[in-house]
């Protein structure tokens, strides 16, 4: 999490070029929705691609400027900028503006802000420096109570906007805290859950629902024989 090694800053790489990998891969698809045969001026800043490769440009400088800062302030401030952004995603239920159904924009001189996007910033500060923390382990279901606590608030928030398809960035969280230590049978459970509310709206047929839950308590069965086996050999 927050570490350093002289000038080192110990980044992901692979964390890294996934990010960059996605970035392009985004980039492609606005590409290719706006690409029309014969079309100029599809590289222009005012266009969708344009306006994407200035994003994009400002986030890399944000990224270089970011890890110049000493990784104590963030780890300092990592809470009180949590604290911000959850009092601006309160204030936009009633101060912000409504566009397209949601109201999840400050409208200031003439400028949309979405805080929804700062949220996520905050809340990657705010679980770093908790799961960076000496001591603290998602092995044990108290810690794992207050991480739960930090994703679910702005998740709450930004849904009561609503704005789901922000709201639903926030559930990668989950990949980040199965990588430090949360027990798999979360994913599992929730997992089970969500196929089970798939297959009742697919069909009105009980016997499908028994069928799966079946092949489900197998697979566990299996899994956890498996498990204890290797314990004892």
């Amino acid at each position: 999490m927050f570490q350093k090694r002289g000038i080192d800053r110990n980044i992901d790489w692979i964390t890294l070029s996934l990010y960059l990998a996605l970035v392009m891969l985004g980039w492609s698809v606005i590409y290719a929705v706006e690409y029309r045969e014969g079309q100029e001026g599809l590289f222009q800043l005012n266009s969708p691609v344009g306006k994407q490769i200035i994003w994009s440009g400002i986030s890399f400088v944000a990224f270089f400027i970011i890890t110049l800062i000493d990784y104590k302030f963030w780890q300092t401030f990592a809470f009180p900028i949590y604290g911000l952004t959850l009092l601006s995603l309160i204030g936009v239920l009633i101060f912000g503006v409504e566009i397209k159904g949601a109201r999840s924009w400050y409208s200031i001189a003439g400028f949309t802000i979405q805080p929804s996007e700062f949220a996520k910033f905050g809340t990657c500060l705010a679980m770093a420096a908790y799961l960076g923390t000496v001591g603290n382990s998602l092995k044990q279901f108290n810690h794992q109570l207050v991480a739960a606590g930090l994703l679910v608030a702005p998740f709450i928030l930004i849904g009561l906007q609503p704005d789901m398809g922000s709201a639903l960035v926030f559930t990668s969280f989950l990949i980040v805290m199965y990588r430090e230590g949360l027990p798999g049978i979360y994913y599992i459970i929730g997992g089970t859950l969500v196929l089970l509310l798939i297959m009742g709206l697919m069909t009105d047929d009980p016997r499908y629902i028994w069928i799966f839950l079946e092949g489900i308590g197998v697979v566990w069965l299996s899994s956890y024989v498996f498990k204890q086996r290797n314990l004892y050999v």
